[in-house]
């Protein structure tokens, strides 16, 4: 969020030197009318050619924004306030005739022009059109329950509205904004973005980092689980703790899965997967070995080599994955293991389908201390649980977790009361809208 609200104060600073540049001859309701549309246009703009910019998935913004994750939770909230600014602009633009009526129609004087002029009435009418797609977009997005499947070719849609919405903005732009620095912020979201769309409607967002491969062993270790370890073709590297975009049916499209494997070095990785929507289900049903796959990754910096000497790791039942291949590439170098206490969270006994896998990982790694807890015995993982507090220096032990949100939110409500700086706490949390 911290990107977006930048990206907002950026707006908002060039948009205020505007105004000192050329300020307005009088104020009244037409002129404060005037530049709230202005405003809103411009701070919509920008929050779009961001969410163009993430959604290419550009490697070198990954580790500034602290992962993909991070990456895809500042596109989802830069799409809610570029269309809410999008609608406050429509709606502003429709006021005029109740204004009129309230405070009388406004003076008008002489509007400088540009070559662009020409183009004003389709600009117009085409940014109000795709204002009601975005809306509708933002709907679809909301709306959990609509599949996933018909989601991701409607939102496709976006860089195509986009580039719709990128001439609204340059042929619309007051005359004097091209010399000035909001005018050039315009120009250079405009080239931006546009590349970007154009690179998301060719289909090649990701292209360098897809690799072919084939699923060479399927295993159910418990309930609803399955383990697909695949064999990829080309240089295939990954860090423990990361995940991937796997694709088994094109028409479903790719979904995101943690690595459940240390590197060996051979192109192998292994995704562990729980059914709990349509598509992961299908999967436990379908799946067979020998099917071709496309797997595109690596991704992500939850890694606990960032951390420091003392951590606590914290699973909420599949969000043991990255744990497991975390503790399968500490077992070749047990040197490099921290002081860990690793709490694995399920609600009952036969829910702890990894327990016994832990426990062998652990056998070798003497400086991490297992946890298993039960929820439905002794009560939800609190952060009284942990027994967390500062050394003699003053410096807490970073805690890293995965799983469900819920958790995540109240042990990082607790921990914060208890003083543990919120910048210790890292978690994997990976959502596609």
């Amino acid at each position: 969020m911290k990107l977006v609200w930048g990206v907002l104060a950026s707006v908002l600073a060039l948009f205020g030197l505007a105004l000192f540049l050329d300020p307005p001859a009088t104020l009244d309701i037409w002129v404060l009318r005037r530049q709230a549309i202005l405003f809103s246009g411009v701070a919509a703009f920008a929050l779009m050619s961001l969410i163009m910019l993430l959604a290419v998935r550009p490697g070198w913004l990954e580790r500034p924004l602290g992962g993909l994750d991070k990456m895809y939770r500042a596109h989802k909230w830069a799409g809610i306030l570029a269309i809410s600014l999008s609608l406050a602009h429509y709606l502003l633009k429709l006021s005029g005739p109740l204004l009129a009526e309230l405070f009388g129609k406004p003076l008008k004087g002489p509007r400088a022009g540009t070559f662009l002029d020409v183009f004003r009435g389709s600009a117009k009418e085409l940014g109000e059109w795709s204002v009601w797609l975005l809306g509708g977009m933002l709907l679809l997005t909301l709306w959990q329950r609509f599949p996933y499947h018909v989601w991701r070719y409607v939102h496709k849609v976006l860089a195509l509205v986009y580039l719709l919405l990128a001439f609204h903005s340059l042929v619309l732009a007051p005359a004097h904004y091209w010399t000035q620095p909001v005018g050039w912020l315009l120009a250079l979201c405009a080239a931006v973005g546009s590349v970007c769309a154009l690179i998301a409607l060719s289909g090649r967002i990701g292209r360098r980092r897809t690799y072919s491969g084939v699923v060479v062993a399927l295993e159910r270790p418990g309930e609803r689980m399955l383990e697909v370890t695949c064999r990829l073709q080309g240089a295939w590297r990954h860090r423990a703790g990361q995940f991937a975009f796997l694709t088994s049916d094109r028409l479903e499209g790719q979904h995101p899965f943690s690595i459940s494997s240390a590197d060996q070095g051979n192109g192998e990785v292994r995704f562990s997967i729980k059914a709990l929507g349509d598509y992961t289900q299908r999967l436990q049903d379908g799946l067979r070995v020998g099917d071709p796959v496309t797997v595109e990754g690596p991704y992500g910096c939850f890694d606990f080599r960032r951390g420091g000497e003392r951590q606590v790791w914290i699973a909420g039942g599949i969000g043991i994955t990255p744990f497991l291949a975390w503790l399968e590439s500490l077992r070749g170098n047990p040197r490099d293991c921290p002081d860990v206490a690793l709490h694995y969270c399920v609600r009952k006994p036969s829910d702890a389908i990894y327990a016994g896998r832990l426990r062998e990982l652990c056998d070798g790694l003497p400086s991490i201390e297992l946890k298993v807890h039960y929820s439905e015995e002794d009560g939800y993982l609190v952060a009284d649980d942990l027994g967390l507090a500062p050394d003699a220096n003053g410096r807490w032990p970073s805690l890293w977790f995965c799983g469900p949100q819920g958790l995540a939110d109240l042990l990082r409500r607790d921990l914060g009361r208890l003083g543990m700086p919120l910048r210790d706490f890292h978690q994997e949390a990976f959502h596609m809208r």
